[in-house]
């Protein structure tokens, strides 16, 4: 389990992602805190979901750092629309890293640790992905309905989102997680060897 220092997994994951940046300023080698933080708690059951919000809090500097006007100022906002865009924009499999952080923890921190060297391609238009589709198709249940959750916990009330899931499983299994959730699933229909959903975003009262 880990420690009472932390407990507070938002505040223990920031201040290790900004002692680390001072620490390269300063030219130190060392092992970073992010490093340290992970062996410390790396057996504690809550670890994927605190490794997502570490990415999380890095993929709100990366946006804030590229592109200032565009409004992305929580991880959950971060990690959802990190989803949107097109594969290989980041150094690594974003899919992946959510579906199963445990699994690519050290691939996560070292994304993190150097998260302030990325850049966007300058002919991407962020906003262009707004509304992008989430491709999700070739990801394997459980881990569907885990990475759907993590689309629509970083959407506003009302907003609609594209989902690309596979036959099978999948559609079984993710419109009912949306369900569950009380979202709703606005349409539904069978492509060639996949399904198209479209899901709105809960009221939140």
């Amino acid at each position: 389990m880990l420690g009472a220092k932390y407990r507070n997994a938002k505040t223990i994951l920031l201040y290790s992602f900004l002692y680390f940046m001072a620490n390269m300023s300063l030219g130190k080698q060392e092992i970073s805190p992010l490093e340290k933080w992970y062996e410390t708690g790396k057996n504690d059951p809550k670890i994927g979901n605190s490794l997502r919000l570490l990415l999380g809090h890095a993929l709100v500097a990366i946006f804030r750092n590229n592109r200032p006007d565009f409004s992305i100022f929580s991880p959950e906002k971060a990690l959802s629309f990190a989803q949107r865009l097109p594969a290989g924009i980041f150094p690594g499999d974003m899919g992946s890293w959510l579906s199963r952080p445990e699994t690519h923890a050290y691939e996560i921190l070292h994304f993190c640790e150097k998260s302030k060297e990325f850049r966007f391609p300058p002919e991407i238009d962020l906003s262009a992905f707004s509304n992008g589709v989430v491709d999700m198709r070739g990801v394997k249940c459980p881990m569907g309905s885990v990475r759907a959750r993590l689309v629509l916990a970083g959407m506003d009330s009302g907003e609609v989102v594209t989902l690309y899931v596979d036959d099978g499983e999948p559609i079984e299994n993710v419109p009912r997680a949306m369900v569950e959730d009380g979202n709703h699933v606005l349409f539904r229909e069978k492509k060639e060897n996949y399904w198209e959903l479209r899901v709105q975003k809960r009221e939140i009262k």
